[in-house]
């Protein structure tokens, strides 16, 4: 058997909830993928090169590079942080850090009755968003309501095209990936293309925030440090720039028609928007630098994998993921909130959707493949 294992360890967390009480590892086993491996590793290894079969030796060097390449993936470095602690990250939320940004959530239904609503792992986004007594934004409900309608939205799509396509199985398969019932590599390709779909929205979901509009003022200063007409530029190059020049100069008419006390209103509410941005962008930024130094700082946090591979027929990939102990999220505030039987389902729904989506050896070249 050949086995390959990386783990990340880290320093003692700075936090001072208690970290004597880890919790136990989370283990997946993905024989789909150890199969793709294998099948992987062969084809690349029976090809000749100058039309010769590799010799043994040469084969067991080229099986294990593309092992290494594979697993390398799983480390790689993306948008300051490796692919693993990233994941690390989501999971963290996912285990109760997302209480920081959304209490201690329970689901009204339309019957009444309340039920404990997982994270999504999502919550991090929605950091400098919130409403605070300093700033406007949206509240723990608002927040679990649009995560909500993101996951229904998801799901109607998907429904939609089960009904039109007459492919209700594969919207079952789907269902059962996400359940860690049964795997295949189309299934968790379309999964982690979902989960690309609900990221790249809520990717810059602070900039939504209504502050983040330029005022009248700001507006034109934007249009005034944009490129002034050049010789030689194309017809549509002449007629965009003739279209800023002459939404500059309409903006400059607003603003010279405005009395005094709206000039100074506006200035007031430039300063205003400027404030609200710098503290949201400044909270989000402190949110996602504290969550990874929890896993930095922890010795706990740890994403390793082994490839058995005894047999084509019962290799498997088996990752084992650990987290570090953070505040369970009995000690949030609890909040209430109120979904339609369509929006709990899709709540539901994004809630699994990352944990498979978002792993590292469902972005890897195993599922690319």
């Amino acid at each position: 058997m050949m086995k390959a294992n990386k783990s990340h360890q880290h320093l003692e967390s700075a936090t001072n909830h208690d970290t004597t009480a880890i919790p136990p590892p989370v283990r997946h086993q993905w024989p789909q993928l150890g199969q793709e491996l294998l099948e992987l590793e062969h084809n690349l290894t029976e090809m000749p090169e100058a039309g010769q079969p590799p010799n043994e030796q040469e084969q067991r060097e080229r099986q294990e590079h593309v092992r290494d390449t594979i697993i390398a993936q799983l480390y790689q470095e993306e948008e300051n942080h490796s692919r693993d602690m990233r994941h690390l990250a989501f999971l963290l939320l996912k285990q109760g850090r997302g209480g920081v940004i959304v209490g201690n959530p329970r689901a009204i239904g339309t019957n009444g009755k309340r039920q404990e609503l997982p994270y999504t792992g999502l919550e991090g986004y929605y950091a400098g968003t919130e409403k605070t007594p300093d700033r406007p934004g949206l509240t723990c409900e608002e927040i679990i309501q649009e995560e909500a309608t993101i996951g229904a939205q998801i799901l109607r799509t998907l429904k939609k095209q089960a009904i039109e396509q007459n492919s209700w199985i594969d919207f079952i398969h789907l269902k059962n990936a996400l359940a860690w019932k049964e795997q295949d590599v189309e299934v968790i390709k379309t999964i982690q293309e979902l989960w690309g779909t609900a990221i790249r929205r809520l990717h810059v979901r602070i900039y939504h925030c209504p502050e983040f509009e330029p005022t009248l003022t700001e507006q034109i200063e934007h249009l005034e440090q944009l490129p002034g007409a050049s010789q030689g530029k194309t017809e549509g190059d002449k007629q965009l720039q003739h279209a800023i020049i002459a939404t500059r100069a309409r903006l400059r008419r607003e603003l010279e028609a405005m009395s005094d006390a709206e000039k100074t209103q506006e200035r007031q509410e430039r300063n205003r928007r400027e404030w609200i941005r710098a503290n949201r962008l400044a909270e989000f930024r402190r949110f996602h630098d504290e969550t990874y130094q929890i896993l930095t700082t922890s010795h706990q946090g740890q994403y390793t994998i082994d490839v058995h591979d005894t047999s084509p027929r019962d290799a498997t990939i088996t990752e084992t993921i650990t987290l570090p102990k953070i505040p369970e999220r009995q000690t949030y505030p609890p909040t209430l909130i109120h979904l339609t039987p369509e929006q709990l389902e899709g709540y539901l729904f994004l809630s699994k959707l990352g944990e498979v989506g978002g792993d590292p050896l469902a972005r890897s070249a195993l599922v690319a493949h």
